[in-house]
């Protein structure tokens, strides 16, 4: 990937507005095959829910009816699927996609594209009540830190010379390492 910063043409007059839209991350079923890979597309759909997150396939790349049942209960939904999307024809776009009707008046190079295997996109989404769980695990998870990083009442810190030991991280530390064993 380059560093360069882009820059607007020299050729073009500059435009009136730009928009930042949210990320489109485009996903293949090859990329559930991995370890974990439907926990980090979990991770990435409850952080980042203005991101748009789609899932490209076809009749001979589909997902595998394990990944399937494993997506199905993980609370991950499919909310819109279109068709007619082909790969990029121009080199440096391997994972983008473009809808291309069968009837519709496009350039020759959109043209070319259709020419390839038709791909299904399914918009993925956080199921409401998977979002609902993940909400309450993140704020028990806020509250138990709250709660271990809270000043100790009394402080048990004895030194000699000003190097001593805390006495009350001690103990919190036995008591966890206790309770692991």
């Amino acid at each position: 990937m380059s560093e360069e910063v882009p820059r607007w043409p020299d050729s073009l007059p500059l435009p009136a507005k730009v928009n930042f839209g949210p990320r489109r991350v485009h996903l293949l079923p090859a990329d559930f095959e991995s370890e974990g890979a439907i926990s980090d597309i979990l991770h990435d759909l409850y952080w980042f829910p203005d991101d748009h997150y789609y899932l490209f396939y076809s009749d001979t790349l589909k997902l595998t009816s394990e990944v399937a049942t494993e997506f199905e209960a993980s609370g991950v939904v499919f909310t819109e699927i279109e068709s007619y999307f082909y790969k990029h024809p121009k080199p440096g776009y391997e994972r983008d996609f473009i809808q291309v009707f069968p009837n519709g008046d496009y350039p020759a190079w959109r043209k070319e594209a259709a020419d390839g295997q038709v791909f299904w996109r399914a918009s993925l989404a956080l199921d409401s009540t998977m979002r609902r769980e993940m909400d309450l695990n993140e704020s028990a998870a806020r509250t138990r830190d709250a709660i271990a990083d809270s000043e100790d009442l009394v402080d048990l810190k004895p030194n000699f010379f000003g190097i001593g030991v805390n006495l009350n991280s001690v103990w919190r530390r036995f008591l966890a390492w206790f309770k692991s064993r």
